[in-house]
């Protein structure tokens, strides 16, 4: 006889499977039309969830007698598969990040990462409880806090494919860009890490003193003993067995990282970051990034397109405010990463033009905004419908965001 539970693990393996083909599917067609294919893996993951909450659960194919499965991507076990998907992308940004070259970023970029941070964060900030005080939607400090941090990533994979279209990638602009980018996504991670306990003086300093005791002693006992571990990966005579290693230190980084009380993404990322400095890292990242985004980030995407029905009787009567929510925040959030990274780039020497186009690549959100805010739905600092406001104006946020930045850096290059 089989057992209920086995019966859940199958009907979640169907869905998977859809979701794999469907987020392939719209992530091809935005590819095509010269858009990140993450926005068709959300797109997916909105429809996907929409056929399943309207049309499929409980109805059954009269054919084979058989019920159809619950397109229920909140289960248990689609939000595990998920949320592995949310450590292998901080894992791989990790990898990918060169500790000798951020050391010598120099004081350009670092200025202008510092501001592109601080400013979109405190505007986000102002702004939610500005909103709070004046208008019917309501905001907590926690919740400023989320939505502040959500503006602070940057995303730069569109600005530098229209950087190569328009030949000034390798400018001091495009340079820069790519430089405080690296700058900006760590400084959003360490923000995150301490936006998971907001709450009392002396939660935040407890917090402060786990993170240090946690990267004193990883970063420690990584930089001293993962370079031993990994010759193992060499030494075995057996397929992948680097791999294995590899991703048996992000999965205990990830454990401890969560058991310190500062989420297991950190301890994924301090992983991939302490991988990565090994010399024999790449014959890893092909493989890892295969299984990444061959499997686990997709299903991450379609689970957060899939989330915006999560509350769907107040979603019909609240579209029109969560719509005029997601254009403020993507205002603000324009706004911010000008003001902040051109008033960054022209302090360091930069000239007026190039600080403003500075500022306009360093427009896109994308990927760790979604991580910031369903890990801060997953630790329950945003919850209820004002939770999946955010999700969705974040959904939005990234869809405007990716479309303007094109327009403006060509508005900005132009005459270059």
């Amino acid at each position: 006889m089989i057992k209920t539970h086995e019966i859940d693990i199958f009907n979640a393996l169907l869905l998977i499977a859809f979701a794999l083909v469907f987020a392939r599917f719209f992530g091809y067609i935005f590819y095509r039309f010269k858009q990140p294919a993450v926005l068709g893996e959300i797109i997916a993951g909105i429809i996907l969830g929409g056929i399943g909450l309207f049309l499929i659960n409980g109805q059954k194919l009269l054919i084979f007698d058989i019920t159809l499965p619950n397109f229920d991507f909140q289960s248990v076990y689609f939000v595990f598969v998920a949320e592995i998907g949310i450590l292998f992308l901080l894992f791989i940004s990790g990898l990918e990040i060169s500790v000798s070259k951020l050391k010598k970023m120099g004081k350009t970029s670092s200025i202008v990462a510092v501001g592109g941070v601080v400013v979109p964060f405190i505007l986000g900030v102002l702004c939610c409880l500005l909103l709070d005080s004046f208008t019917s939607f309501n905001f907590t400090f926690e919740e400023s806090i989320v939505v502040g941090l959500i503006l602070t990533a940057t995303s730069v994979g569109v600005t530098v494919r229209v950087l190569m279209d328009i030949d000034a990638l390798d400018s001091d602009v495009g340079a820069t860009i790519l430089g405080s980018a690296v700058v900006d996504d760590v400084l959003a991670i360490l923000l995150l890490a301490f936006v998971m306990s907001v709450g009392s003086i002396f939660d935040t300093l407890w917090l402060g003193v786990k993170i240090a005791i946690f990267f004193l002693i990883f970063l420690y006992l990584g930089l001293k003993v993962i370079d031993k571990i990994l010759d193992l990966g060499e030494k075995i005579n057996l397929p992948k067995a680097f791999l294995s290693i590899a991703l048996a230190i992000l999965l205990i980084y990830a454990f401890f990282a969560d058991r310190a009380g500062i989420s297991g993404i950190i301890g994924a990322f301090v992983a991939g970051i302490l991988i990565g400095q090994n010399v024999r890292s790449f014959k890893i990242e092909k493989d890892v990034k295969a299984i990444a985004y061959g499997f686990f980030i997709p299903l991450f995407f379609v689970w957060v397109g899939s989330s915006i029905w999560n509350d769907v009787d107040n979603l019909s009567s609240s579209l029109v405010s969560i719509i005029v929510l997601a254009v403020i925040i993507s205002i603000i959030a324009i706004i911010g990463k000008i003001l902040g990274c051109g008033m960054g780039a022209k302090i360091a020497g930069m000239s007026n033009r190039e600080s403003l186009q500075v500022g306009v690549g360093m427009i896109p959100r994308m990927e760790l905004a979604l991580i910031i805010v369903t890990t801060a739905f997953s630790k329950k600092i945003i919850e209820g419908f004002i939770a999946n406001q955010i999700l969705i104006a974040t959904v939005l946020l990234i869809i405007i965001t990716t479309l303007v930045t094109p327009i403006l850096i060509k508005a900005t290059f132009k005459n270059d």
